[in-house]
């Protein structure tokens, strides 16, 4: 009966001995500041006839508008509404798309039988005429037509103006873009074809925003809505205070001084008082050991990285 009672209450003392709940440490909400770039797409109007719209990228000509077109992987392409009572002539043949200066003819196969397609508001007939000189098409009255891109060699854009870090807005012109497109368009409302006007229009970015995101950003630039598009770099800088984060990390490592003592104090007191077995002081010594190295809280730093205290070093020269 006698051991019985002694290997119950080596037991008890085993376990209070071992019991060793961890303080409750506080946790900083540190939130990350992303550096955005916003950049704005527009027009700019090489053969000065055309009045600019840049809300739309629209381009008023006396009797026609031209919309350009951004897709999300950066392909720029153009829509013409004709808004008179004659039909607008274009000729197929001298039509240009130009990449940083760099020109190519706008349709494939351009001298070949095939006929673009139409997106009208009335009905109409495709009319695609070829001659030695040029082929010309037809939009016909009151309606719109679109640069159909599998006829075309227009291509997405390859380079956009470099991440700009300095916060604020950034006015662009042209010439800054790694990358302008411009579209050469020959037109004329004369049915004999003797008097034709050319339609060039530059799409560039014209305006580059840059602020700081509290959410994480993509890196990849990618079109926000049909003019803008945005990207973003890897964290810059903490959006928390400093002070604060000190404040949490002191109210912390004293939490962890505090409960120190109270587990020295707690297995002194039970392997003195359970010295005559063994087991009572290492098990006591064991467990002080570990449930020091076991507890210890984090540090935190204000750009969000951590790392496990360590008394020996000064964790605000992390700083």
């Amino acid at each position: 009966m006698k051991i019985l009672y002694n290997l119950v209450l080596a037991l008890l003392t085993v376990i209070v001995m071992g019991s060793c709940a961890a303080p409750t440490y506080l946790t900083p909400n540190i939130q990350k500041g992303y550096l955005t770039n916003k950049g704005t797409f527009s027009v700019q109007n090489m053969d000065q006839q055309g009045k600019i719209e840049p809300q739309s990228l629209t381009v008023h000509y006396e009797g026609f508008d031209v919309k350009y077109k951004i897709a999300d992987k950066f392909l720029i392409s153009f829509e013409i509404r004709n808004n008179t009572n004659k039909s607008l002539i274009i000729d197929k043949s001298k039509c240009y798309v130009l990449y940083n200066g760099y020109s190519t003819d706008m349709f494939k196969d351009v001298r070949s039988s095939r006929s673009t397609t139409f997106n009208n508001v009335q009905d109409a007939i495709n009319n695609v005429q070829t001659s030695d000189a040029s082929v010309t098409m037809t939009i016909p009255p009151y309606s719109k037509w679109q640069l159909p891109l599998e006829e075309s060699n227009v291509r997405n854009l390859h380079n956009l103006p470099p991440f700009i870090k300095e916060l604020g807005t950034h006015p662009l012109q042209s010439y800054d873009n790694p990358e302008p497109v411009e579209f050469v368009i020959p037109y004329t409302f004369d049915y004999s074809l003797a008097k034709w006007n050319t339609s060039r229009n530059r799409v560039y970015v014209s305006n580059i925003e840059v602020t700081v995101e509290s959410k994480s950003v993509t890196g990849t630039p990618s079109m926000q809505d049909f003019s803008s598009y945005s990207f973003g770099k890897i964290f810059t800088q903490s959006m928390t205070n400093k002070n604060e984060v000190d404040m949490i990390n002191e109210q912390n490592i004293r939490k962890w001084k505090s409960h120190c003592h109270s587990v020295n104090a707690s297995h002194v007191f039970w392997g003195t008082l359970f010295c005559w077995t063994i087991w009572g002081p290492i098990w006591a010594w064991y467990k002080n050991m570990c449930c020091k190295d076991e507890h210890k809280p984090y540090i935190y730093n204000s750009d969000g990285s951590m790392r496990v205290y360590d008394k020996n070093i000064n964790y605000k020269a992390d700083y």
